[in-house]
């Protein structure tokens, strides 16, 4: 076991910090971040359309209503890859201490060359949404990180048209990216070509097909799950953010799993996709990450021991949230031999329950809403599924969270308890 630990602080706790911060992946994660608050307004329209009572959507239906809220839906959900596009290309191009601006537009510029169009009889070309929302997201990505090396690397080469002193930033910013702009733009416009003539389809199409279909046994089946909740538990018993290292490969795809399923409920269809986003969030890592929820209340409600009495009064609220960073590392959780086990068990039951019931049939699947992270159980599993099945499916979670960390938590607290009754020795002067 002491081998074991001394992996974990020496080797994978390294490992998952240097993972956390290559600039790539850190790019990934804070640029998908920017397309966030559009999601969770596209979310809010949804659940005001497709509000589970019958007669509040007929309504809404029958005086026109329904459209409008499914078209400002689409028009906030249809713009993520869009606006992911030019946020990882921003990120990127900041971490080398460039013009993110400037990367980022040409990214979007980039990214909307190569997006399939569509025609109607009149000959009027446009793109749809979906191909500017989640199944775009592989392109934007791809685009984003191309566009952003070939920019740096014209602007840290000096390849750029340079203005005099006087001419205004914004100005001098533009005739900078003009070179690398051109360079990017002539590229994709070449790429287009190539795709077209060789009919492989859409970049998007072969990117999904390449980078999608692999990862998709791990973000899209409950054993791909479990290796991602395993990382992640790891990761974060290191003192690493698991969600960090973990959440920026597979966090684009339980994204897009989740737009799938809005899409095709909007279109009154089946639903396609168990795991999603909102299925990770809000089922899977339940108080956090470990899903400490059952930990949490462990030390609010049974705690003996004043350190832990305290430290349930201040961990108890955040965790109902969560949030869940005072009971990592004050507790701690964080590389406590005792809290190994549950710590891992815990993610990996959660993610078996929600995925057997919602493929029997007992819960329904997450309906697309993305909710934030912070939404509390009860209200959370009722918003993410509409029914109140996903509410009852989080009390059940919660309950089995507690089950699984009570014991390990009462070792932990008879220890805590004996170091506080237990006298120091006295210090000895000669």
């Amino acid at each position: 076991m002491t081998g074991f630990f001394n992996f974990l602080e020496n080797k994978l706790a390294p490992l998952g910090e240097k993972i956390g911060a290559q600039r790539h992946l850190k790019a990934l994660r804070e640029g998908i971040l920017i397309a966030m608050p559009l999601v969770l307004i596209g979310s809010f329209f949804v659940l005001i359309k497709d509000f589970p009572i019958e007669a509040w959507t007929t309504f809404l239906k029958s005086n026109g209503i329904y459209a409008v809220l499914d078209a400002m839906a689409n028009n906030s959900f249809g713009l993520m890859a869009l606006l992911t596009s030019f946020g990882i290309a921003n990120c990127l191009a900041k971490s080398y201490d460039t013009d993110g601006v400037s990367a980022g537009v040409l990214s979007m510029a980039a990214f909307l060359l190569v997006t399939p169009t569509i025609a109607d009889e009149a000959g009027t070309i446009g793109i749809p949404y979906g191909q500017l929302g989640g199944k775009g997201i592989f392109s934007a990505i791809v685009v984003a990180m191309i566009s952003a090396e070939i920019f740096r690397w014209f602007v840290q080469k000096n390849i750029t048209i340079k203005m005099p002193s006087g001419v205004p930033e914004a100005v001098s910013r533009s005739f900078s990216a003009l070179i690398p702009g051109t360079v990017i733009i002539v590229l994709f416009g070449i790429v287009l070509k190539v795709l077209e003539a060789s009919g492989l389809g859409s970049l998007n199409q072969i990117l999904s097909m390449i980078i999608g279909t692999p990862l998709g046994y791990i973000a899209g089946t409950l054993p791909g799950t479990f290796v991602a909740v395993l990382l992640n538990s790891l990761f974060w018993f290191c003192g690493v953010n698991g969600g960090q290292v973990v959440g920026s490969v597979m966090n684009p795809l339980w994204i897009q799993y989740a737009d799938a399923n809005r899409v095709a409920l909007a279109a009154g269809q089946s639903l396609p996709n168990i795991i999603t986003a909102p299925f990770m969030d809000l089922f899977v890592y339940i108080g956090g990450g470990g899903a400490t929820i059952g930990l949490a209340l462990c030390l609010m409600f049974f705690s003996r021991s004043k350190e832990f009495k305290t430290l349930g009064k201040v961990s108890g609220i955040p965790a109902l949230f969560n949030i869940n960073t005072a009971i990592l590392f004050t507790f701690p959780t964080v590389l406590n031999p005792i809290m190994l086990v549950p710590f891992v068990l815990v993610p990996v039951v959660n993610a078996t329950v929600t995925y057997l019931v919602m493929s029997i049939g007992l819960v329904p699947l997450t309906t697309g809403v993305t909710l934030p992270w912070t939404t509390p159980p009860v209200v959370g599993g009722f918003l993410a599924t509409g029914s109140w099945q996903g509410a009852v499916l989080q009390i059940v979670l919660v309950a089995v969270s507690f089950a699984i960390y009570y014991p390990f938590f009462k070792a932990a607290d008879r220890q805590k308890l004996k170091e506080e009754n237990d006298p120091k020795p006295a210090d000895l002067t000669i």
